[in-house]
């Protein structure tokens, strides 16, 4: 054993494995001492970096640079930096420069989630959890970290969460922004257009090649961005299609087919962004998103009486239950006019 004690009546230990040298102070007792270095050792010879310095922070920006830039949607990708830098805004609100490996522990980030949550949404919260827990689950598979700092925490937020109405643009308003795009020639303009008629994610419309569009059957690929069944190919009404066909034909396009290429990089949802806040700052309609207009082109089919089994592949969800649970209350609203159908019918059989 390399226990020792110092003056002042503490203990340490101090070991050599592998060239290197490990050491801990501060023990009361002995006992905790060599306890500390039996630990010590397991962990090295599990592969399990111990007393690790590195930034935490810094660890996560290579993490995301590696897993995540450029595999997954530049939106998706934000999600993730935001996560880190909310957790380094918290950690300057303690005073603090960095976080090391290891002294990340629960009770920190049980005190982030709280600091997070008090001005933000469940949901919001539960994004910036599951950005930062996936980094550390990394981190102790590679033998980065031993204990996982997330554990048990409770993810929850203090802000409501958007009402489900606010979600969705009437339908007025929904025929009106189409209206107000149509006509103008510019790449801003034709995105919001096709978020309308297609349903599409922001990350789909975004990717889009002139390869991607049939005019003779009516039909636009959308690229998958979520999962293996969102890429798809959907129909489109041919009134739609002639005015997306003309439009193009007026607009350059860059070499590469892309039609939202700027020619320095694709389009950003802020640029698309401040056309919608224009159209709904005229109107005196409130705030949307972009992602409102994939959830009223959903709520439009499905008060039209289209099925839910069509609906979900055309949004290309990963199975039926997914859009059973993103629009149940629209369900339940279409559930009376399914009821007076089902009655009807069994009438009809009764006479």
């Amino acid at each position: 054993m390399t226990v020792k004690k110092y003056d002042n009546g503490k203990w340490y230990y101090d070991f050599g494995y592998e060239g290197s040298r490990y050491k801990k102070k501060g023990f009361a007792t002995k006992r905790e001492a060599s306890q500390a270095e039996t630990i010590a050792k397991n962990k090295l010879m599990q592969g399990i970096i111990i007393n690790n310095k590195s930034s935490f922070i810094e660890y996560y920006n290579q993490w995301i640079d590696v897993n995540k830039k450029d595999v997954i949607t530049y939106r998706a990708y934000q999600t993730f930096v935001n996560a880190i830098n909310q957790f380094r805004t918290f950690i300057e609100s303690e005073n603090l420069k960095d976080v090391s490996i290891e002294n990340f522990n629960t009770t920190l980030y049980r005190k982030f989630i709280k600091w997070y949550g008090s001005d933000h949404a469940t949901e919001s919260v539960r994004k910036v959890h599951n950005c930062l827990k996936a980094s550390i689950e990394d981190a102790i598979q590679e033998g980065l970290m031993y204990k996982d700092p997330t554990y048990k925490a409770v993810v929850k937020g203090n802000k409501p969460t958007q009402r489900e109405e606010d979600k969705f643009m009437s339908i007025k308003a929904f025929n009106g922004l189409k209206d107000y795009v149509k006509g103008t020639n510019k790449q801003s303009y034709l995105f919001i257009y096709l978020l309308i008629i297609t349903g599409g994610r922001f990350g789909e419309v975004q990717r889009l090649n002139k390869t991607d569009f049939n005019f003779v059957n009516n039909t636009i690929h959308l690229p998958g961005t979520k999962t293996e069944t969102s890429d798809r190919t959907i129909d489109i009404p041919k009134t739609d299609m002639k005015y997306v066909k003309s439009t193009l034909s007026e607009m350059p396009i860059n070499i590469s087919g892309q039609l939202f290429n700027t020619g320095t990089s694709l389009i950003t949802n802020n640029a698309v962004t401040k056309v919608l806040q224009k159209y709904c700052l005229e109107n005196k309609l409130g705030k949307y998103t972009l992602h409102a207009l994939r959830h009223t082109h959903c709520s439009y089919l499905l008060h039209n009486d289209v099925s839910i089994y069509y609906i979900s592949k055309r949004l290309g969800h990963r199975n039926i239950k997914t859009t059973m649970d993103v629009y149940s209350h629209l369900l339940d609203e279409t559930a009376e006019k399914e009821k007076d159908k089902a009655m009807k019918a069994l009438e009809a059989m009764a006479q």
